[in-house]
């Protein structure tokens, strides 16, 4: 529990890092990481790669960055040409 607000603190802290896609076939995108810390442990207990459009970055980065979850979140897309299936 936080002591100076009276929050209670949820099991994991998520933070998004962002990488440089140097791939020009993938001009337009943004990509990194999304990595996640119990209060429990030191380093990163898991991490996910991204990949998205440009124009999703700014959502992306609002859902995933310096937020506390209790489980941690499931996301697939998987990508054949240009459709998801």
């Amino acid at each position: 529990m936080d002591k100076q607000n009276g929050e209670q603190h949820k099991k994991y802290f998520l933070t998004v890092t962002e990488e440089a896609v140097l791939n020009p076939e993938y001009y337009g995108m943004r990509g990194g990481r999304v990595e996640c810390y119990s209060k429990d442990d030191k380093y990163a207990v898991y991490e996910a790669r991204f990949l998205v459009e440009s124009s999703m970055y700014d959502d992306f980065m609002k859902f995933f960055d310096f937020r506390e979850v209790d489980k941690l979140p499931y996301i697939r897309f998987d990508y054949k040409g240009d459709k998801i299936e």
